[in-house]
């Protein structure tokens, strides 16, 4: 079903949504390969879309969504150096006016999310004061979603809270 959306799409903006829906069906079933290439092919879309709409937040918005497929792609099958690209790429897509600045609590959200891949990843990588500042970020931007709206936002916080207390004592340690 999901090739055929491929095939029937008509715009960039409708190939970058098919792809990147191919992307994560692929992921669900196990095909790393096929995920890849399909987050890619969102991607390459997804930057003619904001090429053709540089001010459109939704294009900025899109592109993001595409990118942190692309990493958690990479970062699954250990290109490191290519996830940190995309999540970092995303990430300042998010920070955006369409992003970070934006009222809307979905893109705050994704704005936490994006800077909470980014710290697990940098962490991993030995970056623990990096991470911790990402993780602060999150927390920053969660803590504000949770005092807004408790019962969509408050075990979001939780998590987050409890993750940046991991990285915190593996920094005192």
């Amino acid at each position: 079903v999901l090739a055929r959306l491929v095939r029937v799409a008509e715009t960039d903006r409708e190939r970058t949504i098919a792809y990147r829906d191919l992307g994560d069906f692929a992921t669900a079933q196990g095909r790393c390969d096929d995920a890849a290439e399909a987050y890619e092919q969102a991607v390459s879309y997804a930057r003619m879309v904001r090429k053709a709409a540089p001010n459109d937040p939704s294009a900025d918005e899109m592109l993001a969504g595409a990118l942190a497929g692309v990493g958690d792609s990479a970062e699954a099958e250990g290109r490191l150096n290519e996830a940190l690209a995309a999540f970092e790429e995303a990430l300042a897509l998010r920070r955006s006016p369409g992003g970070r600045q934006a009222a809307d609590p979905g893109a705050q959200r994704a704005l936490s999310v994006a800077l909470e891949r980014l710290a697990d990843l940098r962490e991993d990588r030995g970056h623990r004061m990096r991470a911790l500042d990402l993780y602060r970020e999150s927390y920053d931007v969660t803590a504000r979603l949770a005092a807004a709206d408790p019962a969509r936002f408050g075990l979001d916080l939780v998590a987050t809270r409890a993750r940046l207390e991991e990285i915190e004592a593996r920094v005192a340690g």
